[in-house]
């Protein structure tokens, strides 16, 4: 299959999330498979209105991954990541990774949480900090890339959807079969202001501008006359 980009949002893939949910309960990001992809479609279609309505962080995934399993039949295969409050809470099912990349470390952080049977293994909250990077992807493209080195150059390329290019063509390389699917999210510095307290500032910048404008004028007037 040629490769494909899928964006997931609440209402059916229609209604971008807003800053406010965002900032409120985090980014979540997932990737999932399984024996059919109208089930993995309609997994993901029902977590992410659930976990956003929710309460988010760990509480919020895990009850939103109990809804949307609970609206979806058959098999899934999936890693489910929460980015909020500074930490990355983790679920997954399945042989999917997920990696945390520091620089040249990698931390498969899939590793030390193994499914019972059929119930999702979950992580303790994972800390982050600005300039790492989060990478998800399904059983066939970790198998081909393997954790390590070639898993770190990769993710450290300068934009995220470079980053998966890279991994995706890598895995097809080292004869990946099955689904091939990455997702790469950089965690960049919050910013220092809102946009809300941005638009205050530059309202107030215009002001002062402008107030400074008239003050020469009117010296230049005063001069004049003199």
């Amino acid at each position: 299959m040629p490769p494909q980009e899928a964006l997931f949002y609440p209402g059916a893939g229609r209604d971008p999330l807003s800053e406010a949910w965002i900032a409120a309960r985090g980014h979540l990001l997932v990737v999932a498979g399984g024996a059919g992809r109208e089930a993995a479609r309609d997994f993901i279609a029902a977590l992410v209105p659930a976990y956003y309505a929710g309460r988010g962080g760990a509480g919020g995934l895990r009850q939103a991954i109990d809804a949307a399993e609970a609206d979806v039949a058959g098999p899934l295969d999936y890693v489910a990541v929460a980015l909020a409050d500074g930490n990355l809470f983790l679920a997954r099912m399945g042989g999917g990774r997920a990696y945390r990349v520091r620089g040249t470390s990698v931390d498969p952080l899939t590793r030390a949480t193994a499914a019972v049977g059929a119930q999702p293994a979950y992580s303790l909250a994972v800390p982050l900090q600005p300039g790492d990077r989060v990478v998800l992807c399904s059983e066939a493209t970790a198998t081909a890339v393997g954790d390590g080195r070639v898993l770190s150059h990769i993710a450290e390329q300068r934009t995220p959807r470079e980053a998966v290019a890279r991994l995706v063509a890598l895995a097809h390389e080292r004869g990946a079969g099955g689904d091939v699917s990455v997702i790469v999210a950089f965690l960049r510095p919050a910013p220092r202001f809102s946009r809300a307290q941005m638009g205050v500032l530059l309202a107030l910048g215009s002001a002062a501008l402008a107030a400074l404008f008239w003050l020469a004028w009117e010296l230049w007037r005063w001069g004049s006359a003199a």
